[in-house]
Protein backbone atom coordinates (compact mmCIF):
# COMPACT_ATOMS: atom_id res chain seq x y z
CA UNK A 1 0.00 0.00 0.00
CA UNK A 2 2.92 2.51 0.65
CA UNK A 3 4.20 2.03 -2.66
CA UNK A 4 0.86 2.45 -4.13
CA UNK A 5 0.53 5.67 -2.30
CA UNK A 6 3.89 7.35 -3.35
CA UNK A 7 3.74 6.39 -7.16
CA UNK A 8 0.02 7.10 -7.54
CA UNK A 9 -2.54 8.42 -4.61
CA UNK A 10 -0.75 12.00 -3.93
CA UNK A 11 -0.19 13.14 -7.28
CA UNK A 12 -3.64 12.42 -7.89
CA UNK A 13 -5.05 13.62 -5.18
CA UNK A 14 -3.20 17.26 -5.56
CA UNK A 15 -4.46 17.40 -9.38
CA UNK A 16 -8.02 16.39 -8.26
CA UNK A 17 -8.09 18.78 -4.97
CA UNK A 18 -9.78 21.68 -6.22
CA UNK A 19 -12.46 19.39 -7.99
CA UNK A 20 -12.47 17.76 -4.27
CA UNK A 21 -12.77 20.64 -2.51
CA UNK A 22 -15.91 22.25 -4.91
CA UNK A 23 -17.68 18.33 -4.30
CA UNK A 24 -17.06 18.59 -0.23
CA UNK A 25 -18.33 22.51 0.16
CA UNK A 26 -21.22 21.63 -2.51
CA UNK A 27 -22.34 18.52 -0.42
CA UNK A 28 -22.45 20.76 2.72
CA UNK A 29 -24.49 23.68 1.29
CA UNK A 30 -26.74 21.02 -0.34
CA UNK A 31 -27.62 19.96 3.15
CA UNK A 32 -27.82 23.72 4.62
CA UNK A 33 -30.25 24.57 1.85
CA UNK A 34 -32.18 21.61 1.84
CA UNK A 35 -33.12 23.19 5.67
CA UNK A 36 -34.16 26.21 4.25
CA UNK A 37 -32.88 27.98 7.28
CA UNK A 38 -32.55 31.46 6.06
CA UNK A 39 -33.31 33.97 9.44
CA UNK A 40 -36.74 35.57 8.80
CA UNK A 41 -35.72 39.17 8.38
CA UNK A 42 -32.91 38.66 5.96
CA UNK A 43 -33.01 39.20 1.92
CA UNK A 44 -33.64 35.76 0.70
CA UNK A 45 -38.05 36.51 1.48
CA UNK A 46 -37.79 39.56 -0.92
CA UNK A 47 -35.82 36.84 -3.42
CA UNK A 48 -38.29 34.57 -3.15
CA UNK A 49 -41.12 36.67 -3.81
CA UNK A 50 -39.69 38.16 -6.37
CA UNK A 51 -39.39 34.43 -7.72
CA UNK A 52 -42.48 33.76 -7.47
CA UNK A 53 -44.35 36.90 -9.14
CA UNK A 54 -41.92 36.14 -12.05
CA UNK A 55 -42.49 32.51 -12.51
CA UNK A 56 -46.00 33.65 -12.27
CA UNK A 57 -45.95 36.46 -14.58
CA UNK A 58 -42.61 36.41 -16.46
CA UNK A 59 -43.32 39.18 -19.17
CA UNK A 60 -45.60 41.69 -17.16
CA UNK A 61 -45.05 41.27 -13.59
CA UNK A 62 -46.91 42.94 -10.85
CA UNK A 63 -45.17 44.22 -7.67
CA UNK A 64 -43.67 41.04 -6.03
CA UNK A 65 -44.87 42.16 -2.50
CA UNK A 66 -47.80 44.53 -2.83
CA UNK A 67 -50.31 44.84 -4.70
CA UNK A 68 -49.38 47.56 -6.90
CA UNK A 69 -48.06 47.51 -10.90
CA UNK A 70 -44.33 49.37 -9.68
CA UNK A 71 -41.60 47.82 -10.85
CA UNK A 72 -39.22 46.19 -8.82
CA UNK A 73 -35.62 47.10 -8.59
CA UNK A 74 -34.63 42.86 -8.00
CA UNK A 75 -36.56 41.93 -11.21
CA UNK A 76 -33.01 41.40 -12.44
CA UNK A 77 -31.18 39.12 -15.34
CA UNK A 78 -30.65 36.78 -12.37
CA UNK A 79 -34.29 37.20 -10.95
CA UNK A 80 -35.24 36.17 -14.74
CA UNK A 81 -33.00 32.95 -15.11
CA UNK A 82 -34.00 31.60 -11.24
CA UNK A 83 -38.03 32.17 -12.62
CA UNK A 84 -37.30 30.64 -15.49
CA UNK A 85 -35.49 27.28 -13.48
CA UNK A 86 -39.11 26.96 -11.53
CA UNK A 87 -40.85 26.98 -14.78
CA UNK A 88 -38.54 24.66 -16.68
CA UNK A 89 -38.60 21.88 -13.49
CA UNK A 90 -41.55 23.09 -11.66
CA UNK A 91 -40.45 24.66 -8.49
CA UNK A 92 -41.79 26.99 -5.99
CA UNK A 93 -39.81 29.58 -5.37
CA UNK A 94 -37.83 28.93 -2.66
CA UNK A 95 -37.02 25.53 -3.89
CA UNK A 96 -35.77 27.05 -7.09
CA UNK A 97 -34.09 29.75 -5.17
CA UNK A 98 -31.66 26.86 -3.46
CA UNK A 99 -31.45 25.23 -7.01
CA UNK A 100 -29.73 28.42 -7.94
CA UNK A 101 -27.70 28.63 -5.08
CA UNK A 102 -25.67 25.90 -5.70
CA UNK A 103 -25.22 26.45 -9.00
CA UNK A 104 -24.28 29.71 -7.93
CA UNK A 105 -21.54 28.08 -6.05
CA UNK A 106 -20.24 26.20 -8.83
CA UNK A 107 -20.24 29.32 -10.73
CA UNK A 108 -17.97 31.06 -7.91
CA UNK A 109 -15.81 28.09 -8.11
CA UNK A 110 -15.45 28.11 -11.85
CA UNK A 111 -14.43 32.26 -11.53
CA UNK A 112 -11.98 31.89 -9.04
CA UNK A 113 -10.46 29.32 -10.95
CA UNK A 114 -10.32 31.32 -14.19
CA UNK A 115 -9.54 34.63 -12.57
CA UNK A 116 -6.25 33.23 -11.14
CA UNK A 117 -5.39 30.99 -14.05
CA UNK A 118 -5.38 34.81 -16.18
CA UNK A 119 -3.27 36.04 -13.82
CA UNK A 120 -0.98 33.93 -12.11
CA UNK A 121 1.73 32.99 -14.07
CA UNK A 122 2.78 29.77 -12.27
CA UNK A 123 1.44 27.05 -9.99
CA UNK A 124 -2.09 27.91 -11.20
CA UNK A 125 -3.81 24.89 -9.96
CA UNK A 126 -2.32 24.81 -6.55
CA UNK A 127 -3.50 28.82 -6.50
CA UNK A 128 -6.99 28.21 -7.71
CA UNK A 129 -6.90 25.77 -4.98
CA UNK A 130 -5.78 28.16 -1.70
CA UNK A 131 -7.79 30.35 -2.99
CA UNK A 132 -10.92 29.11 -3.24
CA UNK A 133 -10.13 27.52 0.53
CA UNK A 134 -8.41 31.02 1.82
CA UNK A 135 -12.30 32.57 0.85
CA UNK A 136 -14.14 30.06 2.86
CA UNK A 137 -11.69 29.90 5.55
CA UNK A 138 -9.04 32.75 5.90
CA UNK A 139 -10.74 35.06 8.26
CA UNK A 140 -10.31 36.78 11.63
CA UNK A 141 -13.53 36.54 14.51
CA UNK A 142 -16.76 37.59 13.57
CA UNK A 143 -16.33 38.72 10.06
CA UNK A 144 -19.63 40.26 8.30
CA UNK A 145 -22.86 38.43 7.73
CA UNK A 146 -23.75 40.38 5.05
CA UNK A 147 -23.98 39.46 0.86
CA UNK A 148 -20.86 39.44 -1.34
CA UNK A 149 -19.24 38.01 1.81
CA UNK A 150 -18.42 34.54 1.02
CA UNK A 151 -16.97 32.81 4.24
CA UNK A 152 -18.25 29.60 5.38
CA UNK A 153 -20.40 31.28 8.47
CA UNK A 154 -22.49 33.14 6.06
CA UNK A 155 -21.98 30.88 2.86
CA UNK A 156 -25.31 29.13 2.93
CA UNK A 157 -27.44 31.92 3.63
CA UNK A 158 -25.45 34.07 0.60
CA UNK A 159 -25.43 31.50 -2.34
CA UNK A 160 -28.96 32.02 -3.44
CA UNK A 161 -28.40 35.41 -3.52
CA UNK A 162 -27.26 37.98 -6.88
CA UNK A 163 -24.22 39.09 -5.39
CA UNK A 164 -22.70 35.40 -5.41
CA UNK A 165 -23.62 35.03 -9.11
CA UNK A 166 -22.20 38.50 -10.06
CA UNK A 167 -19.34 37.52 -8.33
CA UNK A 168 -18.55 34.49 -10.51
CA UNK A 169 -19.54 36.13 -13.39
CA UNK A 170 -17.68 39.44 -12.55
CA UNK A 171 -14.12 37.41 -11.85
CA UNK A 172 -14.67 35.07 -15.22
CA UNK A 173 -15.00 38.49 -16.96
CA UNK A 174 -11.68 40.11 -15.26
CA UNK A 175 -10.28 36.45 -16.17
CA UNK A 176 -11.66 37.40 -19.97
CA UNK A 177 -10.17 40.98 -20.42
CA UNK A 178 -6.59 39.85 -19.16
CA UNK A 179 -6.82 36.83 -21.99
CA UNK A 180 -8.00 39.69 -24.14
CA UNK A 181 -5.10 41.82 -23.20
CA UNK A 182 -2.60 39.55 -23.22
CA UNK A 183 -4.05 37.84 -26.57
CA UNK A 184 -4.98 41.21 -28.45
CA UNK A 185 -7.91 39.70 -29.40
CA UNK A 186 -10.85 41.73 -28.75
CA UNK A 187 -13.63 38.90 -29.32
CA UNK A 188 -13.45 38.56 -25.48
CA UNK A 189 -15.30 41.79 -25.45
CA UNK A 190 -18.26 39.68 -26.62
CA UNK A 191 -18.23 37.88 -23.11
CA UNK A 192 -16.88 41.12 -21.28
CA UNK A 193 -19.93 43.38 -22.43
CA UNK A 194 -23.10 41.15 -21.75
CA UNK A 195 -21.79 40.15 -17.78
CA UNK A 196 -20.68 43.74 -17.33
CA UNK A 197 -24.91 44.27 -18.30
CA UNK A 198 -26.11 41.54 -16.06
CA UNK A 199 -23.64 42.33 -13.42
CA UNK A 200 -24.68 46.37 -13.74
CA UNK A 201 -28.62 45.01 -13.34
CA UNK A 202 -28.06 42.19 -11.08
CA UNK A 203 -25.82 43.60 -8.13
CA UNK A 204 -24.97 46.93 -9.17
CA UNK A 205 -22.49 46.81 -6.43
CA UNK A 206 -20.25 44.30 -7.63
CA UNK A 207 -20.53 46.18 -10.76
CA UNK A 208 -18.67 48.42 -8.42
CA UNK A 209 -15.50 45.96 -8.23
CA UNK A 210 -16.27 44.66 -11.80
CA UNK A 211 -15.46 48.43 -13.04
CA UNK A 212 -12.51 48.98 -10.79
CA UNK A 213 -10.42 45.69 -11.91
CA UNK A 214 -11.16 46.15 -15.49
CA UNK A 215 -9.72 49.50 -15.16
CA UNK A 216 -7.00 48.14 -12.76
CA UNK A 217 -6.19 45.97 -15.55
CA UNK A 218 -5.79 49.09 -18.26
CA UNK A 219 -3.54 50.84 -16.09
CA UNK A 220 -1.09 48.31 -14.99
CA UNK A 221 0.26 47.32 -18.58
CA UNK A 222 3.85 48.95 -19.62
CA UNK A 223 2.44 50.06 -23.26
CA UNK A 224 -0.53 51.51 -24.05
CA UNK A 225 -2.64 52.45 -21.52
CA UNK A 226 -4.82 55.51 -22.33
CA UNK A 227 -6.35 53.95 -25.29
CA UNK A 228 -7.02 50.76 -22.73
CA UNK A 229 -8.35 52.62 -20.44
CA UNK A 230 -10.41 54.66 -22.98
CA UNK A 231 -11.56 50.80 -24.77
CA UNK A 232 -13.04 50.25 -20.57
CA UNK A 233 -14.29 53.32 -20.49
CA UNK A 234 -16.40 52.49 -23.62
CA UNK A 235 -17.35 49.22 -22.56
CA UNK A 236 -18.41 50.58 -19.14
CA UNK A 237 -20.83 53.25 -20.53
CA UNK A 238 -21.94 50.89 -23.23
CA UNK A 239 -23.29 49.07 -20.17
CA UNK A 240 -25.00 51.57 -18.55
CA UNK A 241 -26.45 51.85 -21.79
CA UNK A 242 -27.68 48.67 -22.66
CA UNK A 243 -28.97 48.72 -19.32
CA UNK A 244 -31.38 51.68 -19.82
CA UNK A 245 -33.73 49.62 -22.12
CA UNK A 246 -34.02 47.06 -19.39
CA UNK A 247 -37.31 46.65 -19.46
CA UNK A 248 -38.75 45.75 -16.11
CA UNK A 249 -37.70 48.85 -13.90
CA UNK A 250 -35.95 52.39 -14.86
CA UNK A 251 -31.93 51.03 -13.65
CA UNK A 252 -30.73 54.41 -14.63
CA UNK A 253 -32.98 56.32 -12.39
CA UNK A 254 -32.49 53.29 -10.23
CA UNK A 255 -28.65 54.26 -9.89
CA UNK A 256 -29.13 57.80 -9.44
CA UNK A 257 -31.42 57.50 -6.65
CA UNK A 258 -29.01 55.60 -5.12
CA UNK A 259 -26.02 57.57 -5.67
CA UNK A 260 -28.32 60.43 -4.24
CA UNK A 261 -29.61 58.71 -1.16
CA UNK A 262 -26.71 57.40 -0.25
CA UNK A 263 -26.30 59.57 3.01
CA UNK A 264 -30.39 59.76 3.53
CA UNK A 265 -30.92 58.44 6.97
CA UNK A 266 -33.84 57.41 6.16
CA UNK A 267 -32.48 54.73 3.70
CA UNK A 268 -31.36 52.70 6.49
CA UNK A 269 -29.78 50.17 4.15
CA UNK A 270 -26.75 52.58 3.74
CA UNK A 271 -26.40 53.54 7.63
CA UNK A 272 -26.33 50.15 7.82
CA UNK A 273 -23.14 49.76 5.76
CA UNK A 274 -21.18 51.46 8.67
CA UNK A 275 -20.58 48.97 10.23
CA UNK A 276 -18.19 47.58 7.12
CA UNK A 277 -15.89 50.36 8.49
CA UNK A 278 -15.46 49.08 11.93
CA UNK A 279 -12.78 46.56 13.63
CA UNK A 280 -11.92 46.10 10.13
CA UNK A 281 -8.90 45.03 11.06
CA UNK A 282 -9.80 42.28 13.87
CA UNK A 283 -11.85 40.89 11.37
CA UNK A 284 -9.73 40.66 8.52
CA UNK A 285 -6.23 39.74 10.14
CA UNK A 286 -5.34 36.47 8.62
CA UNK A 287 -5.51 38.40 4.87
CA UNK A 288 -3.47 41.36 6.35
CA UNK A 289 -0.18 39.14 5.80
CA UNK A 290 -0.89 39.43 2.13
CA UNK A 291 0.00 42.83 2.43
CA UNK A 292 3.85 42.37 2.98
CA UNK A 293 4.01 39.51 0.76
CA UNK A 294 2.44 41.98 -2.10
CA UNK A 295 4.85 44.91 -1.81
CA UNK A 296 8.05 42.39 -1.11
CA UNK A 297 7.32 40.86 -4.34
CA UNK A 298 6.40 43.78 -6.18
CA UNK A 299 8.97 43.48 -8.99
CA UNK A 300 7.27 40.27 -10.27
CA UNK A 301 5.28 41.72 -13.20
CA UNK A 302 2.13 39.82 -12.49
CA UNK A 303 1.54 41.35 -9.18
CA UNK A 304 1.32 44.73 -10.76
CA UNK A 305 -2.36 43.99 -11.36
CA UNK A 306 -3.15 42.61 -7.49
CA UNK A 307 -1.46 46.15 -6.67
CA UNK A 308 -3.07 48.33 -8.78
CA UNK A 309 -6.57 46.95 -8.19
CA UNK A 310 -6.08 47.28 -4.32
CA UNK A 311 -5.10 50.41 -4.71
CA UNK A 312 -8.21 51.73 -6.73
CA UNK A 313 -10.63 49.74 -4.55
CA UNK A 314 -8.92 50.90 -1.20
CA UNK A 315 -9.43 54.11 -2.90
CA UNK A 316 -13.39 53.69 -3.32
CA UNK A 317 -13.28 52.22 0.27
CA UNK A 318 -11.39 55.14 1.62
CA UNK A 319 -13.91 57.40 -0.20
CA UNK A 320 -16.94 56.18 1.13
CA UNK A 321 -15.24 56.93 4.70
CA UNK A 322 -14.70 60.26 4.19
CA UNK A 323 -17.83 61.37 2.51
CA UNK A 324 -19.99 59.11 4.75
CA UNK A 325 -21.02 57.16 1.56
CA UNK A 326 -20.68 53.89 3.83
CA UNK A 327 -22.14 52.14 0.95
CA UNK A 328 -18.73 51.89 -0.43
CA UNK A 329 -17.48 49.74 2.08
CA UNK A 330 -19.13 46.93 -0.77
CA UNK A 331 -15.96 46.67 -1.92
CA UNK A 332 -13.87 45.33 1.10
CA UNK A 333 -14.85 41.40 0.45
CA UNK A 334 -13.00 41.79 -2.77
CA UNK A 335 -10.33 43.66 -1.49
CA UNK A 336 -9.55 40.47 1.05
CA UNK A 337 -10.14 38.67 -1.90
CA UNK A 338 -6.73 39.84 -3.62
CA UNK A 339 -5.07 39.50 -0.53
CA UNK A 340 -6.01 36.19 -0.37
CA UNK A 341 -4.83 35.65 -3.83
CA UNK A 342 -1.54 36.89 -3.44
CA UNK A 343 -1.34 35.01 -0.12
CA UNK A 344 -2.61 31.59 -2.14
CA UNK A 345 -0.10 32.08 -5.07
CA UNK A 346 2.85 32.51 -2.35
CA UNK A 347 1.73 29.24 -0.41
CA UNK A 348 1.50 27.32 -3.83
CA UNK A 349 4.99 28.49 -4.54
CA UNK A 350 5.72 27.21 -1.35
CA UNK A 351 4.43 23.79 -1.93
CA UNK A 352 6.36 23.45 -4.91
CA UNK A 353 9.20 24.35 -3.76
CA UNK A 354 9.01 22.06 -0.28
CA UNK A 355 7.55 18.71 -3.13
CA UNK A 356 10.36 19.49 -5.57
CA UNK A 357 11.03 17.09 -8.06
CA UNK A 358 12.84 14.50 -5.45
CA UNK A 359 9.76 14.16 -3.47
CA UNK A 360 6.93 14.19 -6.27
CA UNK A 361 5.51 11.30 -5.01
CA UNK A 362 6.25 11.29 -1.43
CA UNK A 363 4.01 11.94 1.20
CA UNK A 364 5.67 15.29 1.94
CA UNK A 365 4.10 17.02 -0.70
CA UNK A 366 0.84 17.17 1.95
CA UNK A 367 2.96 18.80 4.09
CA UNK A 368 1.71 22.30 3.01
CA UNK A 369 -1.45 21.43 2.15
CA UNK A 370 -2.38 20.06 5.34
CA UNK A 371 -0.98 22.47 7.56
CA UNK A 372 -2.72 25.03 5.22
CA UNK A 373 -6.09 23.41 5.67
CA UNK A 374 -5.53 23.06 9.43
CA UNK A 375 -4.96 26.71 9.86
CA UNK A 376 -7.91 27.66 7.79
CA UNK A 377 -10.54 25.35 9.69
CA UNK A 378 -9.36 26.47 13.19
CA UNK A 379 -9.81 29.94 12.03
CA UNK A 380 -13.05 29.05 11.48
CA UNK A 381 -14.22 27.31 13.75
CA UNK A 382 -16.54 28.86 15.53
CA UNK A 383 -18.93 29.81 12.08
CA UNK A 384 -17.88 26.50 10.82
CA UNK A 385 -19.85 24.98 13.73
CA UNK A 386 -22.67 27.16 13.01
CA UNK A 387 -22.99 26.58 9.75
CA UNK A 388 -22.62 22.70 10.59
CA UNK A 389 -25.26 22.99 12.95
CA UNK A 390 -27.91 24.65 10.98
CA UNK A 391 -27.20 21.65 8.13
CA UNK A 392 -27.97 18.67 10.37
CA UNK A 393 -30.84 16.80 8.58
CA UNK A 394 -34.08 16.92 10.31
CA UNK A 395 -34.46 20.51 11.18
CA UNK A 396 -37.46 22.37 10.68
CA UNK A 397 -37.34 25.24 7.74
CA UNK A 398 -37.63 28.53 9.35
CA UNK A 399 -40.95 29.50 6.85
CA UNK A 400 -42.75 26.20 8.50
CA UNK A 401 -45.31 28.90 10.10
CA UNK A 402 -46.21 30.32 6.73
CA UNK A 403 -46.77 27.49 5.27
CA UNK A 404 -50.54 27.53 4.92
CA UNK A 405 -50.87 30.55 3.98
CA UNK A 406 -50.77 28.88 -0.08
CA UNK A 407 -54.05 27.04 0.66
CA UNK A 408 -55.91 29.94 2.27
CA UNK A 409 -54.62 33.30 0.26
CA UNK A 410 -54.58 34.06 -2.90
CA UNK A 411 -51.37 35.40 -4.62
CA UNK A 412 -53.20 38.82 -5.73
CA UNK A 413 -55.83 38.75 -2.41
CA UNK A 414 -54.12 41.30 0.29
CA UNK A 415 -53.07 39.75 3.43
CA UNK A 416 -52.77 42.48 6.29
CA UNK A 417 -49.88 41.35 9.10
CA UNK A 418 -47.34 42.89 11.09
CA UNK A 419 -44.50 44.84 9.81
CA UNK A 420 -42.09 41.43 10.60
CA UNK A 421 -44.63 39.09 9.19
CA UNK A 422 -45.59 40.98 5.76
CA UNK A 423 -41.75 40.36 5.10
CA UNK A 424 -42.63 36.99 4.54
CA UNK A 425 -46.32 36.76 3.77
CA UNK A 426 -45.79 37.40 -0.45
CA UNK A 427 -43.61 33.97 -1.12
CA UNK A 428 -46.52 31.86 0.46
CA UNK A 429 -49.50 33.74 0.39
CA UNK A 430 -51.02 37.23 -0.77
CA UNK A 431 -49.75 40.45 -1.19
CA UNK A 432 -49.11 42.88 1.85
CA UNK A 433 -50.09 46.47 3.00
CA UNK A 434 -46.45 47.40 3.69
CA UNK A 435 -42.60 45.86 3.58
CA UNK A 436 -40.26 46.41 6.70
CA UNK A 437 -37.43 46.98 3.90
CA UNK A 438 -37.21 50.07 1.69
CA UNK A 439 -38.75 49.98 -1.77
CA UNK A 440 -37.21 51.80 -4.93
CA UNK A 441 -40.79 53.45 -7.00
CA UNK A 442 -43.02 53.36 -4.29
CA UNK A 443 -43.56 56.35 -3.05
CA UNK A 444 -45.84 55.90 0.04
CA UNK A 445 -44.03 53.69 1.37
CA UNK A 446 -43.50 55.15 4.41
CA UNK A 447 -47.33 56.29 4.97
CA UNK A 448 -47.90 52.28 4.39
CA UNK A 449 -45.74 51.48 7.12
CA UNK A 450 -47.47 54.11 9.58
CA UNK A 451 -51.01 52.88 8.61
CA UNK A 452 -50.17 49.31 9.66
CA UNK A 453 -48.50 50.57 12.60
CA UNK A 454 -51.56 52.31 13.44
CA UNK A 455 -53.95 49.52 12.56
CA UNK A 456 -51.64 47.59 15.60
CA UNK A 457 -51.62 50.25 17.93
CA UNK A 458 -54.49 48.96 20.46
CA UNK A 459 -55.50 52.75 20.75
CA UNK A 460 -57.00 52.46 17.32
CA UNK A 461 -60.46 52.20 17.07
CA UNK A 462 -62.39 49.99 14.95
CA UNK A 463 -63.57 52.88 12.55
CA UNK A 464 -60.32 53.58 11.50
CA UNK A 465 -59.21 50.29 11.31
CA UNK A 466 -61.89 49.59 8.80
CA UNK A 467 -60.56 52.57 6.77
CA UNK A 468 -57.07 51.30 6.55
CA UNK A 469 -58.71 47.79 5.37
CA UNK A 470 -60.75 49.79 2.88
CA UNK A 471 -57.76 51.73 1.78
CA UNK A 472 -55.65 48.99 0.87
CA UNK A 473 -58.58 46.52 0.17
CA UNK A 474 -57.34 44.00 2.74
CA UNK A 475 -58.47 40.16 2.42
CA UNK A 476 -57.28 38.64 5.30
CA UNK A 477 -55.77 39.42 8.76
CA UNK A 478 -53.06 37.67 9.97
CA UNK A 479 -52.52 37.34 13.84
CA UNK A 480 -49.66 36.39 15.58
CA UNK A 481 -50.16 34.94 18.57
CA UNK A 482 -49.20 36.20 21.84
CA UNK A 483 -49.20 35.32 25.65
CA UNK A 484 -51.73 35.50 28.29
CA UNK A 485 -54.15 38.42 28.92
CA UNK A 486 -52.43 40.73 25.52
CA UNK A 487 -53.37 37.20 23.70
CA UNK A 488 -56.78 37.77 24.86
CA UNK A 489 -57.09 40.61 23.90
CA UNK A 490 -55.20 40.95 21.08
CA UNK A 491 -57.80 38.15 19.68
CA UNK A 492 -60.76 39.71 20.60
CA UNK A 493 -60.06 43.30 19.34
CA UNK A 494 -60.18 41.88 15.53
CA UNK A 495 -62.88 39.03 16.28
CA UNK A 496 -65.45 41.36 14.87
CA UNK A 497 -63.66 41.89 11.98
CA UNK A 498 -64.21 38.34 10.39
CA UNK A 499 -64.12 34.84 10.25
CA UNK A 500 -61.12 32.70 11.87
CA UNK A 501 -60.27 30.27 8.46
CA UNK A 502 -57.30 28.85 9.84
CA UNK A 503 -55.39 28.66 13.54
CA UNK A 504 -52.41 27.52 14.77
CA UNK A 505 -49.36 27.24 17.48
CA UNK A 506 -48.12 30.82 16.01
CA UNK A 507 -51.03 32.39 14.30
CA UNK A 508 -54.21 33.50 13.15
CA UNK A 509 -55.87 33.97 9.70
CA UNK A 510 -58.87 36.02 9.93
CA UNK A 511 -61.60 36.01 6.50
CA UNK A 512 -62.86 39.10 6.15
CA UNK A 513 -66.81 38.90 6.40
CA UNK A 514 -68.60 40.34 3.68
CA UNK A 515 -69.13 43.83 4.14
CA UNK A 516 -66.46 44.41 6.41
CA UNK A 517 -64.59 46.59 3.71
Amino acid sequence: MSGVLKTALIPRLLKIRFLLLWLLVSGFMCLHMSNAQWPEDGDFWEHSAVARELTTHLIQPKHPQLLLDAPHAFYSPYAVAVSLLARALNLGAVTALAVMGLCNLSLLFLGIRFFVFSIVPGHRGGTAFYAVLLTFFWWGSAPWAWSGFFHVGVLGYNLPYPSTFSAGLTLIALGANQRRIRTGRPIWLALILPIAVTVLLSHPTTFIFLAAGLIAQACALQGSVLSQVALTVSVLGLAFLLAYFWPYFPALRLFADGVTGMRDPKIGFYGESKVLYQHVARRIWPSLIGLPLLFAGSRRSWRRLPVTMLIILSAIYALGAALGGYFCGRVLPYIVFLLQVVIAERIAAYEAKVGGTRFANSPRRLIVPAAVTAAALLLSLKPLARTLARSFPGRPPACQSYLFLSRFTGQYEVVLADIADSWLVPTFGGKVVASAHPLAFVPDQDARRSDLARFFDGETGPGKRREIIQKYRVNYLLLRKSAGAERRDRRQGFADFGEVVFENDVFVLISLKPGSE
